[in-house]
């Protein structure tokens, strides 16, 4: 049987009114009857504007467990063909960058990234004692270590140290966007933050969204204006501050995705088109400091060679569009974009054109801000087709030397308040920490 829904519009929390308030409307549609105290203090905001010329990280999660050596293929290495007869990028159709290493032939954008300078590539990259679980791997990368740093996310910390709860009211902007279904781990805070959250399905939306000022969101909003009209409560104040400031938001977004001309030709992917909306973003100068995306499919257990080519040519070709696109507007100086995974796959091939979980794994930032090479040691593929890629202290590198290089040389944070311990840095981004300038303006 069905049940009418109550006529009596209430709000009680933000997770109720984003849970109910799917259409989305925004401050234009409701300015007949918002009150001008709220309008006031939601324009004062900007006083705290985030510092509009920093740095921007846009984070890229590989799920399922990329396999770095088929991205980029050892073609030197003679055991890695010994290990993969049948799924190994033979050396003649490899994107070759050096005498040593061609990335997959399905991913020339990389190799154009590579060869301007606008890609540096880690070799070795994880972390001792892995697990090869999922779970477990998700956890470690995006937490940034381990129980330790149990419900917040490395980039959550980062935030929680750059932005002071007594400025987050003062806040208009997001200081992080992700395009994802749940926030991801990676941008857990202990204290409240600005994130702002979308699915990749709305951007496409996003253009033909209309405004209605009768639709259920919009009655809720009225409510709770109306109540606040005659509440003398600054906690309710505040609360309906912060709920105009989420519809302002969405609103922004909305009108800079639909608006938005790129300067370069975006291939037909999803993950082109979250990126072309990250380039709307940071072209509108919306103060956003960190955006992360995800794409799936990497788990590639069995028939991997088309698949995991398929990929990174999705990848390789929309980072490729990105980076040219602000590279046109002048702006291509200000973003790195990094890819990551929990962990990567088993240098030897399954009896189903496979490979499973596997410990160490290649990591990749492109930008033109940094410094383009390959960097660290290619690890010693065993040869006995069973074991792992072992860890090594001398060669290895740990995934949080290149957190905390990303912390002190690119955000300008101190890493060590993020990660708990000093790591290593490594040269793919000049060292040019000033501590002059805030977060905040």
């Amino acid at each position: 049987m069905k049940t009418n829904r109550s006529k009596k519009l209430s709000l009680t929390t933000r997770r109720e009114f984003l849970s109910t308030g799917g259409a989305g409307v925004g401050l234009m549609a409701l300015s007949s009857f918002a009150p001008s105290f709220l309008v006031d203090t939601v324009n004062a905001a900007g006083s705290a504007a985030l510092d509009k010329d920093g740095k921007i990280l846009v984070l890229i999660k590989l799920g399922g467990g990329n396999d770095g050596m088929n991205m980029l293929a050892p073609t030197h290495d003679d055991q890695y063909y010994k290990n993969r007869p049948k799924i190994a990028i033979p050396k003649k159709d490899a994107l070759m960058i050096d005498e040593n290493f061609g990335f997959n032939p399905q991913a020339p954008g990389y190799e154009e990234l590579f060869k301007e300078g606008n890609m540096a590539v880690m070799l070795d990259v994880g972390y001792p004692n892995s697990t090869r679980s999922h779970f477990s791997g998700q956890d470690f990368y995006e937490r940034g270590g381990g129980l330790e740093f149990s419900g917040t996310g490395w980039l959550g910390r980062y935030l929680d140290s750059e932005c002071p709860q007594d400025q987050v009211r003062k806040i208009n902007y997001p200081v992080a966007t992700h395009i994802s279904r749940n926030l991801p781990i990676t941008l857990r805070s202990k204290s409240p933050q600005p994130v702002f959250s979308m699915l990749s399905s709305d951007i496409k939306s996003q253009a033909s969204r209309t405004l209605d000022a009768n639709d259920e969101t919009s009655k809720l909003l009225k409510t709770a204006i109306n109540a606040a009209e005659h509440e003398k409560n600054p906690k309710v104040n505040y609360l309906n501050m912060a709920y105009m400031n989420a519809l302002i938001t969405e609103e922004k977004v909305r009108e800079t995705i639909s608006s938005y001309k790129a300067d370069s030709e975006y291939p037909d992917h999803r993950m082109a088109r979250d990126l072309k909306a990250v380039a709307a973003m940071v072209s509108a100068e919306m103060g956003t400091r960190v955006y992360s995306l995800d794409i799936g499919g990497f788990d590639t257990h069995g028939s991997q060679l088309a698949r995991h080519g398929d990929l990174h040519e999705e990848l390789s070709s929309s980072i490729n569009a990105f980076v040219k696109d602000l590279a046109a507007k002048n702006l291509s100086d200000k973003v790195i974009v990094m890819p990551y995974s929990e962990f990567g796959r088993r240098p030897y091939e399954n009896g189903s054109g496979g490979t499973d979980h596997g410990t160490m794994s290649t990591f990749y930032v492109v930008g033109s801000g940094l410094k383009g090479g390959v960097y660290g040691t290619h690890p010693i593929i065993p040869s006995d087709g069973r074991s792992d890629a072992p860890w090594s202290d001398e060669t290895s590198t740990d995934f949080r030397q290149l957190y905390a290089t990303i912390l002190d040389r690119w955000l300008d944070t101190n890493s060590q308040e993020v990660l708990k311990k000093e790591y290593k840095h490594l040269d793919f981004l000049p060292d040019t920490r000033k501590k002059s300038r805030s977060f905040l303006k």
